[in-house]
Parts: structure tokens; sequence; C-alpha cells
């Protein structure tokens, strides 16, 4: 094969046509999971909305990564480098929530998604820090104890 030979594929490499469609069905499924994020982050799901939360992001940026960012024509090392990135953001974020998982339940902190046993009382007047002392009325100023 002669250099021109070389040069003439390369140069068709280079300037295939691309149809828009593809970007049109990833952009309708990112407004779709952007939509599906609000709503489900609506919900309060309790224990299930951080796994579905990045189960979606990782939806989403995979989408990106792979059809905007041309991925999916890349060969050898740019996947390469995508994947080990992925994979150490996972074990960053695996670490992350495994630590506060698994933390003392006292020093998580309160209306954390995860590793309470109890819910947030963050209205005021529910908390035990805003109720009354035992035999304090409320609305009553803290004193000396009667006599």
């Amino acid at each position: 094969m002669s250099s021109e030979d070389t040069i003439r594929k390369a140069h068709e490499e280079e300037h295939k046509s691309h149809s828009a469609l593809p970007y049109f069905i990833v952009w309708a499924l990112l407004a779709f999971f952007t939509a599906l994020t609000y709503v489900t982050g609506r919900m309060h799901l309790g224990t299930w909305a951080l796994p579905l939360a990045l189960t979606i992001a990782i939806t989403k940026s995979m989408l990106v990564v792979l059809f905007f960012m041309h991925l999916y024509e890349q060969k050898g090392a740019n996947r390469l480098v995508i994947l080990t990135s992925f994979i150490f953001v996972a074990l960053i974020i695996t670490l992350t929530v495994s630590d506060v998982a698994t933390r003392f339940h006292l020093a998580t902190p309160a209306g954390a998604p995860f590793g309470t046993d109890l819910p947030a009382q963050v209205e005021e007047g529910t908390a035990p820090e805003h109720l009354p002392a035992p035999g304090q009325r409320v609305g009553e100023p803290p004193g000396p104890e009667p006599r």
C-alpha cells in the first residue's frame, strides 16, 4: 500500500458524514433523565434517593461521554482513560458513603439521607432542644428551680 493510499484512506475516515438523529435522540434522553431527576427529587424516597440519583447521573454522564464526546468511535487508550476515571470516581463515592453510613448514629448529621434511624426533627418546637424542661411550661423562660 502506497503512501497516497494511506493518506486518501485517512482523509476519507476523517470526513465521514454523521447523522444528526443520534444527537437528537441523546438530547431527548438527557431531557427525560433531567425531568426524572427533578420528579424523583421531590418524592422523598428515603434510602433509595441516593442510589437512584447516582444511577441517573451515571447514565446521563455516560450518554454525554459516549455520544457528544464521540467515545464510541474511539479505540484503545482513550477508552481506557475514561474507564479508569469512572472506576476511581466510583471508588471515592463508595468509600465516602460507606464511611458516613457506618458512623455512630449520633455523629451523623441530622437530615442525612442514610445512616440515621430517626427522621430529622428540624421544625422548631419538635426537636428535643426546643422542648421545655420537666416541670416547665411552654413559653416560660428557664429560671431557677422552684423551691
